[in-house]
Order: C-alpha cells, then sequence, then structure tokens
C-alpha cells in the first residue's frame, strides 16, 4: 500500500487515528496499554532481580573452601567468582533500584489517568522509558546470563577439590542447559521486535486508511504521472 503523499491543512495524528463513530479513544487507549505493558515489564525486573540477587548473596556466604585446605587454591578462579559474584549482586540490585523508584511513579499516573488522558499530546513518564528498557535488560538479560555462569563456577569450586571428574561433567550438563537458555532468548527478542514492527505497520495503515477516509490526504499520483508524459514528449 503506497502512502499518500501530503496532508490537507493542519491535520493531527489524533484526528487522521480518531473516526467519527469512535471518537478519540484510540489514542487513549494506546497510552493506557503502554503504560500496563511499562508496569508488567518493571513487575517482573523487581521480582526476578531480588529473587537472584538474594540466591546470590546466600551463594556467597555459604560457599566453602574446605576443599582447598590440603592443596594450594586456584587464586584465577577465585577471584573470577569474587568478580562474577560482585557484578551478579551489583547489576540485579541496580535493576531492582530502578523498578523501585520508577514502579511507585508509573503506578500513581495510572490512577490519575483521569486528570491527563483529555490531552492529546500529554505522555507521562516517557522520559522514563529509556530507564524501563535498561531495567528489563539489565535483569532478564545480563543478569541471567551472570547467574549461570555463577553456578557454573560454584559447582567448580565445591566439586573439583573432591573429584575433577564430577566437576567437569557439572559443568558439560550447564552448557547443555545453558544452550538453550541462550537460543530460546536470542528467538524470543527477535520475534518481540518482529511483532512489534508489524503492530506499527498496522498503526500506519490504520492512519492512511483513517486520513483518505476523512479526506485529510491528497493523492499526488497524478501530478507525477503528467510530469512523466511531459518527459517523454520532450
Amino acid at each position: 500500500m503506497h502512502f499518500c503523499t501530503r496532508i490537507v491543512g493542519n491535520a493531527s495524528h489524533k484526528d487522521i487515528v480518531s473516526s467519527p463513530n469512535k471518537g478519540t479513544t484510540h489514542q487513549d487507549d494506546q497510552r493506557l496499554h503502554n503504560l500496563f505493558y511499562r508496569k508488567s515489564k518493571l513487575e517482573s525486573v523487581n521480582e526476578t532481580s531480588a529473587l537472584l540477587s538474594g540466591f546470590a548473596i546466600v551463594a556467597i556466604v555459604e560457599l566453602s573452601l574446605d576443599a582447598y585446605a590440603s592443596r594450594n587454591a586456584n587464586d584465577g578462579l577465585l577471584i573470577c567468582y569474587a568478580i562474577v559474584s560482585c557484578l551478579l549482586v551489583g547489576v540485579h540490585l541496580l535493576a531492582l533500584l530502578m523498578s523501585m523508584c520508577i514502579l511507585p511513579e508509573l503506578k500513581s499516573v495510572i490512577r490519575q489517568s483521569d486528570v491527563w488522558i483529555n490531552h492529546e499530546n500529554k505522555k507521562p513518564l516517557s522520559s522514563l522509558d529509556i530507564y524501563i528498557e535498561i531495567a528489563w535488560v539489565i535483569s532478564t538479560g545480563i543478569g541471567l546470563f551472570l547467574f549461570i555462569l555463577e553456578l557454573g563456577l560454584i559447582l567448580w569450586i565445591k566439586v573439583s577439590g573432591y573429584s575433577f571428574t564430577a566437576a567437569i561433567s557439572a559443568i558439560v550438563t550447564l552448557c547443555i542447559v545453558g544452550c538453550p537458555f541462550i537460543l530460546f532468548s536470542v528467538g524470543f527478542y527477535i520475534r518481540l521486535a518482529r511483532t512489534k514492527i508489524h503492530l506499527h505497520q498496522a498503526d500506519l495503515e490504520t492512519i492512511e486508511r483513517g486520513a483518505i477516509a476523512r479526506g485529510l490526504f491528497l493523492n499526488q499520483s497524478a501530478p507525477l504521472t503528467a510530469m512523466t508524459n511531459v518527459e517523454d514528449v520532450r
């Protein structure tokens, strides 16, 4: 479908989307839908980060190096474990802090939707979208990857002091479990991006159909055809 080339007058986006029967509810519903969507993402970040950071702190406290009492500990392995543990706890606490700060404000805006919903250009908390996305990626992407890495290091430290074969078996099993995790994450985000693109395309088509029905666009295909014919004559 070819998008028309020019808008007649000063028609706004809200006028184009709205139809005579539905009034102006489409734009308002879309803004509320976006707010509820952000709220659900922040609630998921809150629960996931609180749970995984708690597990990581317990693992740090309960970690025992008794297996290395009879031999020298691997300094490189312990350094790697300490760095990953700090990153894991820090990343999830950062995501938790962002969700705890933004979520109450988001709930307050949703409860007060009657105040701003009649203003067509009002998009509350739109400047915080980037922080919501960062918290989501940190918690569900980087945080989960660090958690799996932390689990592998703990298994190696705890088991390799008693049985090297058992430690290798644990790492291999963890890699087998981690591969579907990575494949699912990549596939999920690809499909999510495709879905958003499809929704935006459907929105544009709806805007175009509404604009054509209300006479807000002028199709300039006829003048372009005339110019082509003049060039052919020349």
